[in-house]
């Protein structure tokens, strides 16, 4: 059997830290699969089902002890402890160690189905799929581009990486791979997935199906519900990026998706001011002077942002009735925006 047989056919991806009190069920829940009698076809060319890598984020908790003893159960399961880094660091080196033909990410406080991965494997083998997606926002049967997900998928705010299936040969282009974005803590997510929707471009090899397979556990310590920190301005930082992604584009994207993407700017800009603006209001005086410091690269970030957006034709006519009103008084005084949106929050 060559090397490429010896390979399994898929690697499960997941990245922990701090999660003890997660982590055992969502590995079990990877593990406990139902493999389909099409999928095990295929396992005649390849060396095995799958394998689960684990990436422990440089965890405190009792995460590593938990990892460890799950390897040692299942010898299919591999941990790799690293100094804390953050999830793009952690992903990065788990597909730097996957082998697998497909790659999905599951986070360390998420399950899935006991056929959520035949479920996309099946669908992958039978259209020959580069990417297989699961309850997102497209449903049909066609096999659709890369184009046709990136505008009304991502850019309809299917913006994370799981709930789908990536075949790991196209996250290689012309050398090169496509990697998550290290250094921010927000939008990681979306600019990782629009840089391979970008790679498949106009090619048909995008699946889309129906499935509730994944089953998202809403964290409240998850970056976009903490109060207001300095790392909340990557909500500007990665969709300045996502513009800059979308230019090289060929062909170059329609008037529409830049409209499109250019509302997410205006309303982005938006909801990191109104973040600010409540921590703002509720702060007490020893942390105003630190807040303070920060009002004005906010209040500057924010404003080239929605003023860049704004020249986008069309983009301010397609924000709802609130946002424009949001627009205005923003645009008149962020002083007074951001007084009126930290009373109306503190109400």
């Amino acid at each position: 059997m060559n090397n490429y047989m010896a390979l399994p056919l898929i690697s499960i991806i997941i990245p922990a830290y701090n999660a003890q009190d997660h982590i055992e069920e969502c590995v079990l829940s990877v593990c406990n699969q139902k493999v389909s009698l099409k999928v095990s076809a295929c396992l005649a060319h390849s060396g095995s089902f799958m394998e689960v890598i684990i990436i422990d984020d440089g965890s405190s908790d009792k995460t590593a002890e938990i990892c460890d003893r799950l390897s040692s159960e299942y010898a299919y399961i591999k941990v790799i402890h690293v100094k804390n880094g953050g999830v793009s660091k952690a992903r990065n080196l788990g597909l730097e160690n996957a082998s697998g033909r497909y790659i999905a990410f599951v986070d360390a406080d998420d399950t899935v189905s006991e056929t959520y991965i035949s479920d996309l494997l099946e669908c992958a083998i039978d259209n020959d799929a580069a990417l297989v997606i699961m309850d997102g926002k497209i449903v049909t049967d066609d096999v659709i581009t890369g184009r046709r997900y990136l505008e009304d998928g991502l850019l309809c705010e299917d913006t994370h990486v799981w709930g789908k299936l990536f075949r790991r040969m196209d996250l290689i282009i012309n050398g090169d791979h496509i990697r998550f974005p290290e250094g921010i803590t927000i939008g990681e997510d979306m600019l990782f997935f629009m840089e391979f929707l970008i790679a498949l471009g106009d090619r048909k090899c995008v699946s889309c199906i129906e499935g509730n397979g994944y089953h998202y556990n809403l964290n409240d310590d998850g970056a976009m519900l903490k109060t207001f920190t300095p790392s909340y301005m990557d909500q500007i930082i990665c969709w300045e990026r996502a513009g800059e992604l979308l230019v090289t584009m060929t062909p170059e994207v329609s008037v529409e998706t830049v409209r499109r993407l250019s509302v997410i700017k205006i309303m982005a800009a938006l909801l990191v001011v109104g973040k600010f603006a409540k921590i703002l209001n509720m702060s007490e005086n020893k942390d105003r002077a630190m807040l303070m410091a920060m009002k004005e690269e906010v209040v500057t970030r924010a404003s080239g942002m929605i003023d860049n957006a704004k020249e986008t034709s069309g983009a301010y006519g397609r924000l709802s009735f609130g946002y424009k009103i949001k627009v205005f008084i923003f645009s008149l005084s962020p002083d007074l925006y951001m007084k009126l949106y930290g009373q109306w929050k503190s109400l």
